[in-house]
């Protein structure tokens, strides 16, 4: 979903959200707050039949129950994610198991080595190392959106060791010792479509179809 502002979006937002809406200046960083949550609001309303306001939504951190945590709509049906840029939102939803999604704008002329270093496995690292200059931006931050993917779905987030965490075909799997509080079946990744940007999905179920519900749908592809 494209982020701008849109004429009575904020009337969407719960109480608690309309108030921090209000305390955000106008402008880019608002516009984003409001696209963000109204579409949680607007796709939960689409599964649950609730109007957008009065759908309750969970974001307590099963780790230390702080409100950061891996977003639910209380007494829904379905599993959902959320990530952005500036510009614009994604939001991955499954019916079974559980997901995480992220979407990254690709990376710049070349990849700091320490960056490198702090987010791959040592085998990531010489894959990475073998490729032509000009396709190493894309293929890391490809790598590096697979991965963030995988630690929201595991509900590990910005604590998680990326180089403890390697990307294996349409897998991501614990490097080394078993990762703390792993899911206990495999973590399904596929690479999503999304014009200017590497996104990803992460599953605990095999992914074999994907349906945009703005957009051109297509396999394996989202246009929003």
């Amino acid at each position: 979903m494209p982020v701008r502002a849109r004429p009575g979006w904020e009337g969407l937002l719960a109480p608690d959200e309309a108030a921090r809406a209000e305390a955000i200046p106008e402008g880019g960083r608002r516009d984003l707050f409001v696209t963000s949550r109204a579409t949680q609001r607007l796709i939960a309303c689409r599964y649950t039949g609730s109007p957008p306001r009065q759908v309750r939504v969970e974001r307590t951190c099963e780790r230390c129950g702080a409100g950061h945590g891996r977003p639910r709509v209380v007494g829904a049906g379905y599993e959902y994610s959320v990530a952005h840029t500036r510009h614009r939102v994604l939001v991955g939803v499954v019916a079974y198991g559980l997901v995480g999604i992220d979407l990254e704008t690709i990376a710049g002329p070349g990849v700091p080595q320490g960056l490198l270093a702090r987010t791959t496995t040592p085998d990531e690292r010489v894959a990475l190392s073998q490729l032509p200059p000009h396709e190493l931006p894309g293929a890391f931050t490809r790598l590096w959106s697979r991965k963030e993917a995988t630690v929201k779905l595991t509900g590990h987030g910005l604590a998680a060791r990326l180089d403890r965490i390697g990307v294996r075909g349409d897998l991501a799997l614990p490097h080394g010792s078993p990762a703390e509080d792993w899911p206990s079946s495999e973590v399904h990744l596929l690479d999503v479509f999304v014009e200017g940007h590497a996104a990803a999905i992460a599953s605990t179920h095999r992914i074999t179809d994907v349906r945009a519900i703005a957009g051109r749908p297509g396999p394996h592809r989202l246009t929003l």
